[in-house]
């Protein structure tokens, strides 16, 4: 039996949980067929690719649940993803709401492809490699299995690896960090503020340290440890 409802109204939401599509009902007991659960995934599908403009989303395969009843009313559907995102996600959750109350809880299995250009390694490399340029290539890839891509070159040159990558991985934005400007064991100045007045000390740093975070550091005079923030090379601030 074919939906009997027309729809007058459809809204289309981003949320953390789904999209969220809202109907108004006209008949009686209305059937939501697979044609309409098709769209409904057509739908989500669309708006979660606003989300990612670089990718294009597409379903290989989808296997949708049988048709289904429910009541009269102002009829809901929220389509929530396995995972966070639905880049990655093999199942799909589709909520069914009449006038609030849920009445249908279907899951639908999908294969779904994120294709984009991202970076990939242009050699196998191993961990601590700094990055340029000409270490990496574009190429215009399946990222569903890749958990954050990297999408332009500016994004890695510099950093260093976390972990060795193989010939053609693509590389991942959770994978390459900026090398530690201060290393542990290090002479750094240690700079500090006290009612309007500049004051400089030696000190050592304890930890690595990137610009803009905290490490300790031992007071090369008082032998006290302090908490600072890095600066520069060889340059940290105490922080009040």
């Amino acid at each position: 039996m074919k939906s009997l409802f027309v729809i007058m109204l459809i809204v289309i939401t981003s949320l953390t949980a789904g999209v969220v599509y809202s109907a108004v009902d006209n008949g009686g007991e209305v059937t939501i067929d697979q044609e309409e659960m098709t769209q409904v995934l057509s739908d989500y599908l669309n708006a979660e690719s606003r989300q990612f403009p670089q990718v294009e989303l597409r379903f290989k395969a989808v296997s949708l649940p049988d048709p289904f009843v429910v009541p009269q009313g102002r009829i809901n559907h929220q389509i929530i993803p396995a995972n966070p995102g639905v880049i990655g996600s093999r199942r799909l959750t589709l909520l069914t709401r009449v006038d609030g109350d849920i009445v249908s809880n279907q899951s639908i299995r999908v294969d779904l492809e994120a294709m984009a250009e991202v970076m990939v390694a242009k050699a196998s490399m191993r961990r601590g490699t700094i990055l340029t340029n000409d270490d990496v290539e574009t190429i215009y890839t399946d990222i569903s299995k890749v958990d954050e891509p990297i999408f332009a070159d500016d994004q890695i040159s510099g950093k260093q690896l976390k972990r060795s990558v193989r010939l053609g991985e693509p590389l991942e934005q959770n994978e390459v960090e900026f090398p530690p400007v201060i290393k542990r064991g290090e002479k750094v100045v240690i700079n500090a503020s006290s009612h309007g007045l500049q004051l400089t000390a030696a000190g050592k740093a304890r930890d690595d340290g990137r610009p803009g975070e905290m490490i300790r550091v031992i007071n090369s005079s008082s032998r006290k440890e302090v908490v600072c923030k890095v600066i520069a090379p060889g340059v940290v601030r105490v922080e009040f």
